[in-house]
């Protein structure tokens, strides 16, 4: 039988080390943290929202399913931004909104990859929650290199939007030290079923993939060092 990750045994609490633990937590309290964003690249901002009452969420969730074919056509700008307000937007002061998170320090950050051609140019775009935009942070002229930087893409034919889930490791780690980076997996599973409901209601499937190369991932995309890589989804209209 496999033997369980070392990660998972230090990252372990007990009653020896909560002490510690929770010192830490509150001496990290008055750290203010802003949202994340970046100036001075092509930006577009995007249509913003009325939640609608229907379809109701029980439906939604019998629905969903990941899909083996999706379309390649680029959701309109007023879907995807509905998508993007309903997931990961801000809805509330402190830059809070519909995932939760561990002491509000809003360490996960959502990125897209444009795998098809359309108004938004093929390329890599960080979500700005703030915004409600997208930035442009590398243009790209064919999906093929994330092909071969997420090799389970193969799984799924087509889509037009490749989801990155990425968790700010020094923030977590700053507050809650390394049992932070649990708390960054927690947030991203969340985050990924936000994003597969509001997909779902939107006439969309977005499929979660489990097999793609961290650091050529964070590589193309020009993440910060103490950036993590924690989850990818493909998403296209059904």
């Amino acid at each position: 039988m496999p033997s369980v990750d070392p990660f998972f045994r230090w990252t372990e609490l007990d009653r020896t080390n909560y002490p510690e633990w929770r010192e830490r937590i509150v001496e990290s309290e008055a750290q203010p943290h802003q949202p994340r964003s970046y100036p001075g690249y092509p930006r577009w901002p995007l249509p913003r929202a009325r939640a609608r009452m229907w379809p109701a969420l029980n439906r939604i969730l019998l629905r969903r399913r990941c899909a083996r074919k999706l379309g390649t056509t680029l959701p309109a700008p007023a879907v995807l931004g509905s998508l993007l307000q309903f997931s990961h937007g801000i809805t509330a002061d402190g830059g809070r909104g519909p995932v939760p998170s561990a002491g509000s320090l809003q360490a996960l950050e959502l990125y897209l990859v444009g795998l098809s051609l359309g108004w938004l140019p093929m390329g890599v775009y960080h979500y700005d929650r703030k915004a409600h935009a997208l930035a442009q942070l590398a243009p790209e002229t064919s999906p093929e290199p994330w092909q071969a930087r997420v090799p389970s893409l193969a799984l799924v034919e087509g889509g037009a939007l490749l989801w990155i889930l990425v968790g700010d490791a020094d923030r977590v780690i700053g507050k809650y030290g390394e049992r932070g980076l649990r708390f960054l997996l927690l947030e991203a599973g969340q985050l990924m079923q936000n994003l597969c409901l509001v997909s779902e209601s939107l006439g969309m499937s977005t499929v979660p993939l489990g097999g793609f190369f961290e650091r050529d991932v964070a590589r193309a995309m020009g993440l910060l060092s103490d950036d993590l890589v924690l989850y990818v989804g493909l998403a296209g209209a059904t």
